[in-house]
C-alpha cells in the first residue's frame, strides 16, 4: 500500500500526525516532540521527503526482533535500510533466523520489500514502501567456505563486511592489537564478493585489511559505517589514508551515529554529527560520503538499562567489543536523532549547515546508489545525473 508520512512523535508511543500537521507546527512544539532539538530551517522536510534516505547500517532489529522497531524508520522517513542479518557476534544459526524472521516481515508486511538493485530502492520510494537489504557485519556465516557466498547472495545479502573488530580467518579487526592485513583467504573473499555482485564493506576492519582489501577489489568498496579518526581518535573510527582511498576507488563513507564515535562528549550534540560529516565531505568529496547511523539494541531508549548492560558485558567478554573503543553505556545519539523516528532533523541540520539539497540527496542516498548499481547491476539502472557529464570531482567544500 501506499506509505503515508506518519511521524510518531515520541519514542514512548506519542501522538501520530501526518506531514502537513507537523509542518504546521511552531519550532517549539516540535522541539518538545522530539526531545529537545529546534529544527532551523522551514523545508526540510520537503527536502527529506524528497530524498531517497539509506540508512547503511541497521543491526538492531537482529538484536530485538521487534517489528515495532521497524516502524522507527518508516516514521522517520528513511526510503531503505541495510539489515545486519550475519557477522558481529551473530553465527550461522543466529544468521538463519535473522534472515527468516525479516523475511516474515517483508512476506507478511505490504509497506516492507526487499531489494537486491538500485533499481528496487527506487521502486520503494516511488510506491512508499521500505526497502529492507541484507548486510553481513563480518564473514563468521560463510565459515571457511567461500562458496556458500553464492547462497546468501541468493537470500539477499547484497553487502559483506570482511571483519568485525577482532581477527578472522580473513581478515583483521579494527580493535586488534597487531595489523597483519588480508590474509590470502581474505584476498579469495574479496575476489568472491565481486564474482558474486555483493558489495564488499571494511567497516570495524583495521587499516591494513582496508587498504588491502581495496587493492584486491575489482569494483568500489566502501565503509558502510565508520566516522574519520582523524576528527575524533577513537580505535573503531577510520583514517585519513583509508577514507581518501575509499574514494578513488569509487566507494563511499557513511557516517555514524554511535556516540564515542562522533564525539568525546557522552551526549553528541547535532553540530557534533554535522561536523563529523564536515570532516569527511571535505577528505573525500560530497560523492562519496553516506549515513550509516548504526542503531543498535543498546541504543538508549531501545531496552532496558540491565539488558543493555548485560549486552556490553557480554560483549566484552567475547572480546568483540574493546572498551577502549566502546565505553560503557548508556549510549546517546546525536540530539535529534536519538532514534530513528526523526531522521529528518539531520536534513534539517544539513540544510542550516549550508548543504543543498542535491548534496543532501547525494549524502542520503545517491551515493549508496551509486556504488549498487555499479556493483550489484542492473539492466535497466537509471544512474545518477547520467545525462551529465561528471567527473571526479575535486573535495567539495562548504562555506560556513
Amino acid at each position: 500500500m501506499k506509505r503515508r508520512r506518519f511521524l510518531k512523535l515520541t519514542a514512548a508511543g506519542g501522538v501520530w500526525l501526518s506531514a502537513g500537521t507537523w509542518l504546521s507546527l511552531t519550532k517549539t512544539a516540535r522541539a518538545q516532540a522530539v526531545g529537545g532539538y529546534v529544527p532551523k530551517t522551514k523545508n526540510y522536510m520537503a527536502v527529506h521527503k524528497n530524498a531517497i534516505v539509506i540508512d547503511g547500517a541497521v543491526p538492531l532489529l537482529a538484536g530485538t526482533f521487534n517489528p515495532k522497531h521497524i516502524d522507527w524508520w518508516i516514521e522517520g522517513g528513511a526510503t531503505a535500510i541495510s539489515v545486519t542479518v550475519g557477522g558481529a557476534n551473530l553465527g550461522p544459526d543466529k544468521t538463519a533466523k535473522v534472515i527468516a524472521w525479516v523475511a516474515e516481515q517483508i512476506e507478511t508486511r505490504p509497506e516492507l520489500m526487499l531489494c537486491r538493485t538500485g533499481n528496487d530502492i527506487r521502486t520503494a520510494k516511488r510506491e512508499g514502501k521500505l526497502g529492507m537489504f541484507y548486510h553481513f557485519q563480518g564473514p563468521s556465516p560463510l565459515g571457511i567456505d567461500l562458496d556458500l557466498i553464492w547462497f546468501y547472495k541468493q537470500a539477499g545479502v547484497g553487502v559483506m563486511q570482511v571483519a568485525y573488530n577482532t581477527r578472522n580467518p580473513y581478515a583483521n579487526g579494527a580493535t586488534e592489537r597487531v595489523d597483519a592485513g588480508l590474509s590470502t583467504l581474505g584476498i579469495e573473499l574479496v575476489k568472491a564478493c565481486n564474482s558474486a555482485r555483493m558489495i564488499v564493506d571494511v567497516s570495524h576492519t583495521s587499516a591494513r585489511s582496508q587498504l588491502d582489501a581495496i587493492e584486491a577489489s575489482s569494483e568500489p568498496v566502501i565503509i558502510s559505517h565508520g566516522n574519520a579518526y582523524g576528527k575524533i581518535d577513537n580505535p573503531r573510527n577510520v583514517s585519513d589514508e583509508v577514507l581518501k582511498a575509499i574514494a578513488a576507488k569509487g566507494g563511499s563513507a557513511g557516517a555514524v551515529g554511535y556516540p564515542a564515535f562522533v564525539s568525546k562528549n557522552k551526549r553528541p550534540s547535532m553540530d557534533d554529527m554535522v561536523g563529523m560529516i564536515d570532516y569527511m565531505v571535505e577528505l573525500m568529496g560530497i560523492d562519496h560520503v553516506t549515513c550509516g547511523i548504526d542503531y543498535d539494541a543498546t541504543t538508549n531508549g531501545v531496552m532496558p538499562a540491565e539488558k543493555v548492560e548485560a549486552q556490553y558485558n557480554a560483549l566484552v567478554a567475547s572480546g568483540a567489543w574493546d572498551p577502549s573503543a566502546y565505553p560503557a553505556p548508556p549510549y546517546y545519539y546525536p540530539e535529534g536523532i536519538e532514534l530513528p523516528n526523526t531522521l529528518f532533523n539531520l536534513t534539517d541540520a544539513l540544510l542550516a549547515r549550508g548543504y543543498t539539497e542535491e548534496d543532501i540527496g547525494k549524502i542520503w542516498g545517491g551515493n549508496w546508489l551509486r556504488v549498487m548499481d555499479i556493483v550489484w547491476g542492473d539492466p535497466e539502472a537509471q544512474l545518477i545525473d547520467d545525462d551529465e557529464d561528471t567527473p571526479d570531482a575535486a573535495p567539495h567544500v562548504h562555506k560556513h
